[in-house]
């Protein structure tokens, strides 16, 4: 080759680099950076909430006697506060940390209905129209808790193969993945209902029924993409229940 020739292809693959240099650049942020730094605020705003119910739950018990009755409920609200800040943050790690995708679909209903499914029951407690019930307090603590704890366990297995939208990674299938096939679902789902039940209002439950609408599209998309990429998924679903453990 010659030499002015070879300067052309230097000079043609140049902006090749350049622009393939820029789409990782921008894929890292929107992909990783910035949902693990939006996330992560949510860990910090329930890391300052858990701050604050370890300092309720002090203040019940140096009470002594008289603060006896209190205690079950303040050791439920830290416990809740630091299973959300586990589970936020968890998330968070996941973003940065995650495999490359391997296949997916990221159609705009697809990335509308993924966000809404993930963020909405964030706004439950200022909805309008909120009816509180205190007496389902205790139960929805413990709901909300139990739906944290096995979101966390579900999350701790899918690893570095979380995602937000419908996307293939790895195959997973143990742990809480050998008992239904979407058990990070069935944790939100539980602990769903125990954000609903304090404040379950009109709009309340019009948005719950719409986050769960949400989130079995979001399942009948993921299985989708799963057959797609990896063949033995055919065989996982027919082994294992897709929503609750032991029931076919």
């Amino acid at each position: 080759m010659r030499g002015g020739e070879a300067i052309g292809v230097r000079e043609a693959a140049a902006p090749r680099g350049a622009r393939a240099m820029a789409a990782r650049i921008g894929g890292l942020l929107l992909d990783r950076a910035l949902p693990a730094t939006l996330i992560g605020l949510l860990a910090a705003i329930k890391g300052s909430l858990a701050v604050q119910a370890a300092a309720k739950l002090t203040a019940v018990v140096a009470a002594g006697p008289a603060g006896l009755p209190a205690v079950p409920g303040a050791v439920l609200h830290l416990s809740v506060q630091v299973l959300g800040l586990a589970y936020f943050g968890l998330i968070a790690v996941l973003f940065v940390v995650r495999l490359p995708r391997l296949g997916g679909r990221r159609r705009p209903l697809t990335i509308v209905v993924a966000l809404f499914g993930a963020l909405a029951l964030l706004v439950t407690g200022v909805l309008p129209g909120d009816q509180p019930h205190p007496a389902l307090d205790g139960l929805a603590g413990v709901l909300l808790a139990a739906g944290l704890a096995y979101s966390i366990w579900a999350l701790a297995h899918l690893n570095r193969s979380f995602s937000i939208l419908p996307e293939s990674r790895r195959l997973v299938c143990d742990g809480p993945y050998a008992l239904s096939r979407h058990p990070l679902y069935l944790g939100e789902g539980v602990a769903s209902v125990g954000v609903l039940l304090p404040v379950a209002g009109p709009a309340a439950l019009a948005l719950w029924a719409l986050f769960i609408a949400a989130q079995l599209l979001r399942i009948r998309w993921e299985e989708a993409v799963l057959r797609d990429r990896f063949p033995a998924y055919g065989v996982y679903a027919r082994r294992v229940p897709r929503y609750l453990p032991f029931v076919g």
